[in-house]
């Protein structure tokens, strides 16, 4: 919701003194994009840490990154947000690789071989997408159709299962 803001501008079109309505935007949305999140609050002590392997104060590390201390003070305890430009700079001036500041952290990950599986999916939707491509006749390609279709409204049970196919389609 937009709030209104009142202000009396000099100069303007209506005249000097004239009272002007100015909508200013809700910024609930913009400053919830700006709060940190996991991954600012995890890198964070990261920093401190690098930081300190390398006997370097708050301070000196501003200096070297053209920032305050206190904001330095923000990054390291997860309450200011790093850019990926400012992770760069931070992770030059530490020697660190930027890999380094989110390890070990964790990512919600699919149950095993289910990537794996996700792979051997799509690349069984590209080979069909290919055969059916390489369908001549209109009748050969209805009957593909009717076929692909009833695969897809009835699904085989045991899809952890696999037939080896015809001929390699992979190249």
């Amino acid at each position: 919701m937009a709030r209104a803001l009142h202000c009396v501008c000099r100069g303007s079109p209506g005249g000097p003194g004239r009272t002007q309505t100015i909508a200013k935007a809700n910024t609930s949305l913009a400053h919830e994009a700006r709060k940190p999140t996991d991954a600012d609050r995890f890198a964070g002590p990261r920093l401190r840490l690098g930081r300190r392997e390398l006997g370097l104060t708050q301070e000196a590390l501003g200096v070297l990154l053209g920032v305050t201390f206190q904001q330095i003070q923000k990054y390291e305890a997860g309450h200011s947000r790093m850019s990926a430009g400012r992770l760069l700079e931070i992770a030059v001036a530490l020697g660190k690789p930027i890999g380094w500041f989110y390890e070990p952290f964790e990512t919600p990950e699919k149950p095993e071989g289910a990537r794996g599986r996700d792979i051997q999916a799509n690349d069984l939707k590209r080979d069909a997408r290919q055969l059916v491509e390489e369908i001549a006749d209109i009748l050969s390609l209805q009957a593909a159709v009717r076929v692909l279709g009833a695969l897809a409204q009835h699904p085989r049970r045991g899809a952890d299962q696999t037939l080896p196919l015809p001929r390699d389609f992979s190249s």
